[in-house]
């Protein structure tokens, strides 16, 4: 969302992507995916409110831990991608243990020692990645690591639903959206609408289709790695948005 981000007054999220996928109409968005953005979702039970919250509406909600550093690109972070429900997720964060892991400026030494075998040891993540965190660390690391406990969540209308809704489709998905992120105490979409700068409640330039089909599955591939769990941006978001 960039510099505009504050004047919005979201806190748990930077972007909402609304695109339409083989006429299906996806909404989907990023919580706790920067540094900041954790501390505040995890803290209070605002995590698992949020969680609870989506998945009662019909939302998709995934867990997405990753590891990065400051101002990483997303194709330079450290995906997991735990088979963990996502309200056993939030509520790893939200206790003392998860919740004090939570950002850091953690050095190579403490993530090979200490956060990988706690990952580990909470089915966040698994001997299987361990040449993908040795890749990650030895081509990438070269600033203070940060622990990011993300969550994707996404709700998609059928064509069918779209159709019916017509010009109220717009409103249902403002109300959708509101209803979910109420419970994190953020505000409105109906109240940013009118700001005119990039970020939350912007139009989405969709990708073009062609990079849809076909596209590599985002949680095994990465498009200049090929390798699981380092990924970018454009692959992630496509990939899961059409999934």
């Amino acid at each position: 969302m960039g510099p505009s981000k504050e004047k919005l007054g979201f806190r748990s999220i930077q972007r909402l992507v609304i695109s339409d996928v083989a006429g299906s109409v996806v909404v989907a968005t990023w919580p706790a995916e920067l540094a900041v953005q954790p501390r505040y979702l995890y803290g209070g039970g605002l995590g698992s409110a949020l969680v609870a919250a989506a998945i009662e509406r019909g939302w998709t909600v995934e867990p997405s831990p990753h590891i990065a550093y400051y101002s990483a690109s997303p194709g330079r972070r450290l995906y997991m991608r735990p088979s963990v429900a996502p309200l056993d997720y939030a509520a790893c964060w939200e206790d003392e243990d998860g919740f004090r892991r939570i950002g850091g400026n953690y050095t190579r030494e403490y993530v090979e020692r200490e956060l990988w075998p706690w990952l580990k040891q909470r089915g966040l993540t698994d001997d299987s990645d361990d040449t993908v965190l040795r890749r990650f660390l030895d081509e990438y690391l070269h600033l203070p690591a940060q622990m990011r406990p993300g969550l994707r969540l996404r709700r998609v209308w059928a064509p069918t639903e779209a159709a019916q809704l017509g010009s109220a489709l717009a409103e249902t998905i403002r109300s959708e959206f509101d209803a979910v992120f109420a419970v994190a105490d953020e505000p409105a979409l109906s109240s940013v609408e009118r700001n005119a700068s990039p970020g939350l409640g912007a139009p989405y330039r969709q990708v073009p289709a062609t990079e849809l089909s076909g596209s590599r599955d985002p949680f095994s591939a990465d498009p200049a790695l090929v390798e699981r769990g380092l990924r970018g941006h454009t692959d992630t978001q496509t990939s899961w948005l059409a999934s």
